[in-house]
């Protein structure tokens, strides 16, 4: 380790019952991976030096299940012996594992239950928008019993301890909510009463798994929900769930239905600090946060400021398994950094809000969920590859190539890396895209790429002669609408805006309310002109539902939106406008500004086909899309060329 600044990072920290080697934890995630899946998953964040691994949401009970398929449980003593596979693997790459127990009350979808969800109060679920019904006393004394037989079960399985899932609006902070819990009965009432449930299973978990066993409680310090649980209330709970027998606490920041943004890249890195700062002054036992800390220097300022005693890392550890290796042998530089793009949330609700399961996804590591594959093998024969593209498609393909024994060079127009990347990261919040071509860049060092910039390769000339194959990942274009009058007009394209940023005049029209029209909005709108967006179909379309809410939120303060309308003619700096087909207005402007999609720039694959060369397309070449769709297939070319 050479970095002396982080070297908090690397001190152990013991309880009475668990001691870590450092301070980073894996923080949970459902995955919707198998078994088999999982267990290669969390090893290899257990190899990159992690201390310690809380599994994702694992049901306790048939009533709380979240999923049809690859659901993990520990519902049943037949669940013992598949489980305690993942521990074993786990423990055998050096890290201490801790399984997450979770009943997702009325969070379950009534297809993955066989009916309707249940919960401390029949009050309508925003995630699912389905009503539970309310469970009995005895029901729920039943519960508090099955979370205690679960916590036994994984004792047995070979874990060093449980996480209990009281946050993100499942059943247990359904409990400690008054936005939820109506009863009463003694369940529910005063804080002391909704704190119960919660109580009496650490209680009773306690005395099955004895003292030499970590119980840990995940919940909201603040919820995040109007009527919800407050950083006050819960500095009152936090020191009964201590009382109660608990470990450890791990804090987060809200429920899936708040409206308060936790994920996106527009939230500051470590945003929740301030909540595990305030429970640490409560209690005597470990605190853990998480929450945008993907970088060791962050890590660091928590652990120094005493804000908490362990940091949690999720997507960061998705997006790189080695993260916590890296920081400690001096090579940060080296960490492919989470984004905070979302993706990983987007499909996964995009999944349930179709009634269908998925597995999770990362948009900068392919081999996310296929770590038991070991999918980059050598190559048979290193051949002389050229990759004409710096964009993520090219970069990747080129990364792979080079790991696998490839001589590989890489052309670029540009004077620098990153194709579009340097682009998107122009607009407001976008900073942490950046991370993306500096990843790279020390990425063409290490594997020896040859990296010609402001270099075009010519299909034609003696390029072509001293390569085996071309991987080509040359981008998109901007497509251009076929509107009346379009083609007699000083228009703009997004694309030339972002890159130069001369946009003259007051008033802007953007033509087209996707991703790149509404951020170049956005962008313009805080220069001070005054902006107007027309789009033919919804805004914000190709924008995932994490990051969608709160960014359409934010513009439509900056920017006027006119959705479901098309421009039918331009003449001048006058464009007639058509709302929802049949309304006429106009609208005049000292610019247009188009941004209606973008087009596979194909001028080099027609040349290629011509003269029979072997080549592979990668990226928006291919099919215009996002950066994660480049990254994907730049790897699998990479992995199979």
């Amino acid at each position: 380790m050479n970095n002396p600044d982080i070297s908090c990072l690397f001190t152990p920290l013991e309880m009475p019952n668990l001691k870590l080697k450092n301070r980073f934890l894996m923080a949970p995630m459902g995955t919707g991976f198998s078994i088999e899946k999982t267990k290669h998953f969390l090893a290899a964040r257990a190899a990159g030096d992690v201390a310690l691994i809380t599994t994702g949401e694992t049901s306790v009970h048939p009533s709380g299940r979240t999923a049809i398929t690859n659901e993990l449980l520990i519902e049943t003593d037949n669940d013992i012996k598949p489980m305690s596979e993942i521990a074993g693997h786990v423990k055998k790459n050096g890290a201490h594992i801790v399984l997450q127990l979770n009943h997702a009350g009325r969070y379950s979808p009534g297809r993955s239950v066989g009916g309707r969800a249940v919960a401390p109060s029949p009050i309508m679920s925003g995630y699912t928008g389905e009503t539970p019904r309310e469970l009995t006393t005895t029901e729920a004394d039943d519960l508090v019993t099955a979370f205690a037989q679960a916590a036994l079960r994984a004792k047995k399985a070979g874990y060093s301890g449980v996480e209990f899932l009281g946050s993100s609006g499942y059943l247990i902070s359904e409990f400690l909510s008054p936005l939820t819990n109506k009863r009463s009965d003694k369940y529910g009432g005063n804080l002391e009463q909704r704190c119960l449930f919660l109580t009496s299973i650490i209680t009773e978990s306690r005395k099955l798994v004895g003292n030499d066993f970590n119980l840990c409680v995940k919940f909201d310090a603040d919820d995040g929900m109007n009527g919800g649980v407050t950083l006050e209330e819960s500095r009152i709970m936090a020191p009964l769930f201590e009382k109660a027998g608990a470990d450890r606490l791990n804090i987060w920041a809200g429920w899936h239905e708040s409206t308060r943004p936790m994920l996106p890249m527009t939230v500051e890195h470590g945003a929740f600090t301030y909540l595990s700062a305030e429970i640490k002054k409560t209690v005597s036992i470990p605190v853990s946060i998480a929450g945008r800390i993907n970088d060791p220097e962050t890590a660091s300022k928590i652990i120094m400021s005493g804000e908490a005693d362990i940091i949690g890392v999720a997507r960061a550890l998705l997006s790189d398994p080695d993260f916590v290796k890296k920081a400690k042998e001096g090579k940060a530089t080296e960490i492919r950094k989470c984004t905070a793009c979302c993706h990983c949330f987007d499909k996964i609700i995009s999944a349930t809000k179709r009634g269908q399961d998925t597995e999770l996804f990362c948009s900068m590591n392919a081999e996310l969920g296929r770590e038991g594959e070991n999918l980059i093998k050598p190559a048979q024969h290193s051949r002389n590859i050229a990759v004409i593209g710096a964009g993520p498609a090219g970069l990747e393909a080129a990364r792979v190539a080079a790991m696998r024994g490839h001589k590989v060079t890489i052309y670029e127009a540009d004077n620098r890396i990153g194709g579009m990347v340097n682009l998107s990261v122009v607009p407001p919040h976008k900073d942490e895209l950046k991370s993306i071509p500096e990843y790279y860049s020390r990425q063409i060092e290490l594997l020896k790429i040859n990296l010609k910039l402001n270099t075009k390769f010519n299909p034609a000339g003696p390029d072509n002669d001293q390569f085996d194959a071309v991987i080509v990942a040359t981008g998109a274009k901007s497509k251009i609408p076929d509107i009346p009058g379009i083609r007699e007009t000083q228009y703009k394209t997004a694309i030339e805006i972002l890159r130069t940023g001369n946009a003259p005049g007051d008033s802007i029209l953007i033509i087209g309310g996707g991703m790149v029209g509404l951020e170049t909005a956005e962008y313009l709108a805080d220069m001070g002109k005054k902006v107007t967006v027309v789009e033919m179909d919804k805004i914000a379309a190709d924008i995932g539902p994490t990051t969608r809410w709160g960014f359409i939120s934010r513009i439509r303060r900056k920017v006027k939106i006119m959705s479901m309308t098309a421009v039918a003619n331009i003449s001048g700096n006058t464009s007639t406008l058509l709302e929802k087909e049949t309304i006429k207005s106009k609208v005049q402007a000292d610019l247009i500004i188009i941004a209606s999609g973008m087009e596979s720039d194909r001028i080099l694959i027609d040349e290629f086909n011509r003269n029979g060369i072997e080549y592979y397309t990668a990226g928006s070449c291919r099919n215009p899309g996002l950066i994660d769709d480049a990254i994907h297939e730049g790897f699998e070319i990479g992995c199979n060329i």
